[in-house]
């Protein structure tokens, strides 16, 4: 069987070498040999350093620094929706996907009897288009709403993406109060009248009757 396949080899060569073009080869079955064509990006050294000094990581941490690392994260200090960015989402499209989600929660709302407070929790809120959306609805069903106290409490790590989320989302006129070291760094209201608040992290949104966006 050996030499059979020692004498096919050859042929077979031939037709892969036919198949497959010449750079794909190169660039697919290279040596290990050929200098890099990529040169090493600063999250790539900073994951090197890390995993050098600590040891391997898992997929979580490995998932955590690419995208919040406070100086290299992909998500902390660009926006990289829309057109001159890299991805878009629903909300981004069309207000009916936030409009219905708006719809569907106060349906749930009712559903569960009808709580005195209602919190709205949203993380990654992106541009912050999905409140917005959810918002209109819950404005136009005020009179449904009347008394529920409603707050609104985004989860971003993002600072660039706080401030566009604060100016798509609050009134000009009402500064917001801003304090770094707190759990709570950023906080406002909205163009409806409802209280919002920053977190970085999900354990800092108090208790209370959660509606989960994310």
């Amino acid at each position: 069987m050996s030499v059979l396949l020692r004498s096919g080899l050859g042929p077979l060569c031939a037709v892969a070498r036919a198949a497959i073009p010449f750079i794909w080869r190169g660039k697919y079955f290279s040596s290990g040999n050929e200098p890099a064509e990529n040169p090493v990006t600063p999250m790539l050294r900073h994951l090197m350093y890390k995993i050098k000094s600590t040891g391997p990581i898992t997929v979580a941490e490995y998932m955590k620094e690419v995208l919040t690392n406070p100086a290299k994260g992909y998500y902390v200090y660009r926006d990289m929706l829309g057109e001159k960015g890299d991805f878009i989402t629903s909300p981004e499209i069309s207000q009916i996907f936030g409009e219905l989600l708006g719809i569907w929660f106060i349906s749930e709302w009712m559903a569960t009897g009808k709580s005195t407070a209602l919190q709205l929790v949203e993380l990654g809120p992106g541009r912050g288009t999905l409140v917005g959306d959810i918002l209109r609805v819950f404005t136009q069903l005020g009179s449904v709403l009347k008394n529920c106290d409603i707050s609104v409490h985004l989860v971003e790590v993002s600072q660039k993406l706080s401030e566009i989320q604060a100016l798509t989302l609050t009134k000009e006129k009402v500064p917001l109060e801003r304090n770094a070291g707190s759990p709570v760094y950023m906080k406002g209201v909205t163009k409806s009248g409802i209280p919002i608040s920053w977190y970085r992290d999900l354990h800092d949104v108090p208790k209370g009757n959660y509606l989960y966006v994310d």
